[in-house]
């Protein structure tokens, strides 16, 4: 055997070993699905529900693929709306989680719509589909078919509309705000892009795993081809399509934009959303750094600075109303004849 077959022999095992060496450590924590990884904390016993001052409707509407998702619309009791907001959940909530994260938008005057994602809370749960904290083509699915249900309400039709979303539901308000250029506020906390974040988390915990010399001297572009090898796995095992939302930012530009920050976020550190930002040109963009707040904590550890924050964004949002015309998106929803799904594999 020639000494050049064995370098070739050589590099391929070196490589075989780093990309297994990135994904033994990496899969399990980035993955796989975790119910505590992206949990809100001490929200849920503090939930408004017997509050005089807002009415509770719960309501029920069809996805285009045939799945029923449950929710419900709050509106102050006083007053006529002054406009509408749609609450999208993270992953292993619900939206019930709304009428905390949302009280001060209610107190403000503003009506609130919000549902649980396929596979939580009161929602049908997809057979196909096995949902994990990293955004799909199905959350996108199921917020325009909310939106859809909302646009048939004639109460509220006729309001101007904003986003509000929290880490996949941040990224669901944003990819979904960017097919449809009538939505032009958007409030997000804890929002990121999939690739920085693996980045970000191979290098902060391939040290728990790995050595510290190996973590230093394996190039970017491996890390990189490692995540993308996952990618096409994950989506297999998990039954989606996974929504890379870094090439549709750009989409947003002269859009109102408004990202939560928690100083102590060690989930989605304040560096991702700079990497959001930097990639939405002409945009007006307002960051909020939370001190001491951890992931989807922001409300709970500042609640005045949270709920001002967030009034005076969407005040601008009723102050800037236009007549609402009919919502457009510029791709098209997958219906129960879309595209097939990818095929299975067991792990």
């Amino acid at each position: 055997m020639s000494w050049l077959l064995w370098c070739v022999l050589i590099a391929v095992a070196v490589e075989i070993i780093i990309q297994y060496c990135i994904m033994r450590a990496a899969y399990p924590v980035l993955f796989a699905p975790m119910p505590d990884r992206f949990n809100l904390i001490g929200t849920l016993a503090q939930l408004p529900e017997n509050d005089d001052q807002i009415q509770i409707r719960d309501v029920t509407f069809p996805t285009s693929d045939g799945l029923t998702l449950h929710g419900f619309i709050a509106t102050p009791t006083a007053d006529r709306p002054k406009g509408v907001i749609l609450f999208c959940h993270p992953f292993k909530s619900t939206g019930r989680i709304a009428l905390f994260q949302c009280q001060g938008l209610l107190e403000a005057g503003f009506a609130v719509f919000s549902f649980d994602f396929r596979n939580h809370g009161e929602s049908d749960t997809d057979p196909r589909y096995q949902s994990i904290h990293w955004l799909s083509h199905y959350e996108l699915n199921d917020a325009r078919s909310a939106i859809e249900f909302l646009r048939a309400q004639p109460e509220l039709s006729q309001l101007p509309l904003g986003l509000l979303g929290m880490s996949r539901g941040a990224g669901t308000a944003l990819a979904v705000a960017a097919k449809s250029s009538d939505i032009q506020f958007v409030a997000c906390e804890g929002a990121f892009l999939n690739e920085e974040l693996f980045l970000d988390h191979a290098i902060r915990w391939g040290e728990r795993f790995l050595p510290r010399l190996f973590i230093q001297i394996v190039p970017t572009w491996e890390v990189i081809r490692a995540f993308r090898i996952m990618i096409w796995y994950s989506q297999r095992r998990q039954g989606c399509r996974y929504i890379n939302l870094k090439p549709r930012v750009k989409d947003l530009k002269n859009r109102n934009l408004l990202f939560f920050t928690g100083e102590k976020d060690q989930s989605v550190v304040p560096r991702m959303t700079q990497l959001i930002v930097k990639r939405i040109p002409d945009a007006h963009i307002t960051v909020c750094s939370l001190p001491g707040a951890i992931h989807n904590a922001g409300r709970f550890t500042q609640l005045e600075k949270f709920d001002s924050t967030l009034i005076d964004f969407f005040s601008q949002m009723v102050e800037n109303n236009s007549p609402v015309k009919e919502l457009e998106f510029s791709e098209p929803m997958p219906g129960p004849a879309g595209t097939p799904l990818p095929s299975k594999r067991s792990a």
